[in-house]
């Protein structure tokens, strides 16, 4: 009973500990008069605020562009007076650059010798100009022909007999070029299109005389092939091909062989 008793005291005196604590508040809120007063709506007056005023940024004068007066300006014209109804004209006073000689060396003159040449007679000349004359008109030498390559030795053994009574020039042109005559004579050569749907094959022999200029004389077929489109092809060939033949000192006869197959 007595714990019962003494915890009712504690709680009646904390139950008044806490009430005296509320009521002072309040007490003092009564005190001040301002918080009694109503507040009249009507006598609220709004204030615009206004923007901070930025400071204006301080911009330098513009300096004028001051012309000089023509007084100040420095002469380099001289003013010319023309007649009326004409403008004035400036004439540029150029004035004239001085240039520094510079003093030439001075050449000492060196003593020449001379020699006293002999003058050639005109019996010597005369001379000479025979020996030069023999030297470009000497005749060279034929070569052997078992010296020769095979394909100019079938090009000479056409000939045979009428060989030796050829000169010396003309045997040897005939030995430097039947092989290359003939090689530009089959660079032309076209094969006949009857001759090649006819399977025509075979082998002619052609002469003719070239002459120095490089013409052509006396074209013939010594010895046909069997057919006339294959003759007659070769007469048509060397008639374009004669332009590229090499020429000779003299007239000379040609002769060689044209063959045509089909592979």
């Amino acid at each position: 009973m007595k714990l019962i008793i003494l915890a009712f005291i504690l709680s009646i005196t904390l139950h008044f500990l806490f009430l005296t604590k509320i009521e002072t508040p309040k007490e003092q809120m009564s005190d001040k008069p301002a918080s009694s007063k109503k507040i009249d709506k009507s006598s609220v007056h709004f204030v615009k605020l206004q923007p901070k005023a930025q400071p204006k940024k301080q911009t330098k004068p513009k300096q004028e562009k001051v012309e000089p007066k023509k007084q100040d300006r420095p002469k380099k014209y001289k003013e010319v007076k023309l007649p009326k109804k004409e403008i004035t004209k400036r004439e540029v006073v150029k004035q004239p650059k001085k240039v520094q000689k510079r003093p030439r060396p001075k050449v000492e003159a060196k003593p020449t010798f001379t020699k006293d040449i002999p003058k050639k007679t005109q019996r010597e000349k005369d001379i000479e100009k025979r020996s030069l004359e023999n030297f470009l008109l000497a005749e060279p030498v034929p070569l052997d022909k078992e010296m020769l390559d095979d394909i100019t030795k079938s090009y000479i053994n056409l000939y045979g007999e009428e060989y030796n009574s050829f000169t010396k020039v003309q045997k040897v042109f005939l030995q430097k070029n039947l092989k290359d005559i003939g090689r530009i004579t089959q660079s032309y050569l076209r094969y006949p299109h009857i001759a090649v749907r006819t399977g025509q094959q075979g082998m002619n022999i052609v002469e003719f005389t070239l002459h120095p200029n490089g013409d052509i004389t006396d074209l013939r077929i010594s010895n046909t092939s069997g057919y006339s489109s294959l003759d007659e092809n070769t007469v048509e060939t060397i008639e374009y091909a004669y332009k590229d033949y090499p020429r000779p000192k003299t007239a000379t006869k040609i002769k060689i062989y044209v063959y045509y197959k089909l592979y």
